[in-house]
C-alpha cells in the first residue's frame, strides 16, 4: 500500500499528478466559500466570495467549477464521490434575516452541471444542545422557546452526498460477506441494512483525529472540525475494495488517508496549508505504525511541493 500526500492546491495537483481514469473514490469535506478561514492562499477556494446561490455569480461557484473539471477527468467511470457538507446560516445584517443558505443544493447543482450523477445522501444529525451552546445560536436556545416559540429552527445536519461518474465500473465491490463471492467481505448484511437507512445517528461528533487544534496557527484561524472517522470508514468500505486507491483532494489532517491505510487502501491527497500537511504526515505515520505488524511492506511516500 501507498500513500501520497503533496503540500500543493488540489487542482493544479489533480491536473499534473493523477492521471485520467485513475481514482477509484473520494471521500472529502470541501471548503465552505467565506465562512472559515482556511489559509491565507490565493489557491484556497474557502478564501472565495460566495452570495446566496454559490454558483454562477460568485468567485467561490467558479472556483468551485475548476475542481469538479479536474475531479471528473481523474475519477474511474461508475465510482464515487464522497462529499461532507453542512447547511449554512443567514444573519440579519448580511442576508436580511436570520434563516438557512442551502449549500447542500448548491453542491448538488456544481456536481451535476460538473457531469456527475447524484445517487443519493446521507443525513447526519448534530446535538442541538451542544450546538446552541457552541455557537449561541438563537434559534435552538431555551430563552427564545420561552419568548417565541415560532423562532424555534431545528439543528443543522451534516450530510454525505453521494455522486458517481458515469460508465460502467471495471470492478465492482463484492463487499457483502458471501461465501460464494467473496469469503473475505469486510461489512455483513447488518452492516448493509444498517448503512442503507437516509440518517446515520450513531455518528460520535467527537470520533475524530487529534491534532488539529494544535495544526492552527493562530488563534484566529478558524476550521470545521475533521469529518468523522466512522463515517470515513463507512464510505470506504462500501464503495472501494482494498488496494484500489481513495483520493481526498482537501486532505486537512489526513483523516480520510488514516482510514485507508487502516483498511489497506491506497490513498493520494492533496493540501494548501503546510502546518495542516505536516499534521498530516504525523497521523499517517501513526497508522503506518499500528499496522507494521500486519503490513510490513507498507510505504507512506511524502511529497512537498510549494
Amino acid at each position: 500500500m501507498t500513500t501520497t500526500i503533496y503540500n500543493t492546491d488540489c487542482i493544479k495537483g489533480m491536473a499534473d499528478k493523477l492521471a485520467e481514469n485513475s481514482v477509484d473514490l473520494v471521500v472529502t469535506s470541501i471548503p465552505f466559500g467565506a465562512l472559515f478561514m482556511y489559509s491565507g492562499k490565493n489557491e484556497d477556494i474557502g478564501n472565495n466570495h460566495d452570495d446566496a446561490e454559490f454558483m454562477d455569480w460568485s468567485n467561490f461557484g467558479l472556483h468551485m467549477r475548476f475542481w469538479t473539471e479536474q475531479l471528473l477527468r481523474v475519477m474511474k467511470p461508475g465510482c464515487n464521490v464522497c462529499i461532507h457538507v453542512q447547511q449554512l446560516l443567514k444573519y440579519k445584517n448580511q442576508h436580511g434575516y436570520m434563516g438557512r443558505r442551502d449549500f447542500r443544493g448548491a453542491v448538488i447543482n456544481i456536481m451535476e452541471r460538473g457531469g456527475f450523477e447524484w445517487k443519493g445522501e446521507v443525513a447526519i444529525p448534530k446535538n442541538p444542545q451542544a450546538m446552541a451552546q457552541r455557537m449561541n445560536l438563537h434559534c435552538l436556545l431555551f430563552i427564545t422557546g420561552k419568548k417565541n416559540a415560532r423562532q424555534l429552527a431545528m439543528a443543522m445536519n451534516d450530510y454525505v452526498l453521494i455522486f458517481q461518474k458515469p460508465g460502467e465500473c471495471a470492478n465492482p465491490v463484492p463487499a457483502i460477506r458471501d461465501e460464494k463471492i467473496n469469503p473475505a467481505g469486510w461489512l455483513t448484511t447488518e452492516d448493509w441494512i444498517k448503512w442503507a437507512r437516509g440518517v446515520w445517528d450513531d455518528v460520535h461528533e467527537t470520533d475524530v483525529l487529534d491534532g488539529y487544534r494544535s495544526a492552527r496557527e493562530s488563534d484566529q484561524e478558524k476550521h470545521v472540525c475533521p469529518l468523522q472517522l466512522e463515517v470515513i470508514r463507512r464510505c470506504m468500505l462500501l464503495y472501494s475494495n482494498p488496494g484500489e486507491l481513495v483520493l481526498d483532494p482537501f486532505m486537512g489532517i489526513g483523516s480520510v488517508a488514516f482510514v485507508a491505510v487502516q483498511n489497506k487502501r491506497n490513498a493520494v491527497g492533496f493540501e494548501l496549508k503546510e502546518s495542516y500537511y505536516q499534521q498530516c504526515l504525523a497521523n499517517i505515520a501513526k497508522a503506518e505504525r499500528d499496522l507494521l505488524d500486519d503490513a510490513p511492506l507498507l510505504n507512506l511516500c511524502k511529497e512537498s511541493e510549494k
